[in-house]
């Protein structure tokens, strides 16, 4: 079994939408950032990686690079269960928590979670999502930004 731990935090921008899971919600804000700003898929990324005990999404996939403008996160996560499962291991599990004041996550989590089990072709049940808010503390708190944390555990494929 192997266990990582994976977070990322995007600043708020002028938009209609911003985009978590994979899913887009129609929300007052987007998040800015060089892909297209996905923290969610962001963390799980890095979760997945860190269990592996590989370097973070930003080394494979710097901002830098012209060819990541824009670029869809779940790339960034198939990259990564590719080299999970050429390691041969699989996703137990993957528990998430999406922090933010706006919007609130509920209405989304159901096809946020069934968005993250396709991508990583599991079970909806191994997968949770879980929408926080950091009662107004912080750049999250203030509407700033949106934070996102991931654990994913790993087993033998």
């Amino acid at each position: 079994m192997r266990i990582g731990i994976g977070y990322d935090i995007h600043a708020t921008c002028p938009g209609e939408r911003l985009i978590l899971g994979g899913v887009s919600i129609p929300a007052p804000f987007s998040l800015k950032g060089h892909s297209d700003a996905d923290a969610l898929l962001h963390a799980i990324t890095d979760a997945i990686l860190g269990a592996l005990g590989e370097p973070d999404i930003g080394t494979f996939f710097p901002p830098s690079d012209s060819v990541n403008k824009n670029r869809d996160s779940a790339d960034f996560l198939k990259f990564a269960i590719d080299k999970m499962r050429a390691a041969d291991f699989e996703i137990a599990n993957i528990d998430s928590n999406i922090i933010c004041e706006q919007p609130k996550i509920s209405p989304y989590r159901s096809s946020i979670i069934q968005n993250i089990a396709l991508l990583c072709s599991i079970d909806s049940s191994q997968v949770n999502v879980k929408g926080r808010t950091n009662e107004k503390l912080d750049a999250t708190g203030r509407g700033e930004a949106i934070a996102t944390q991931a654990v994913v555990l790993l087993k033998p494929g």
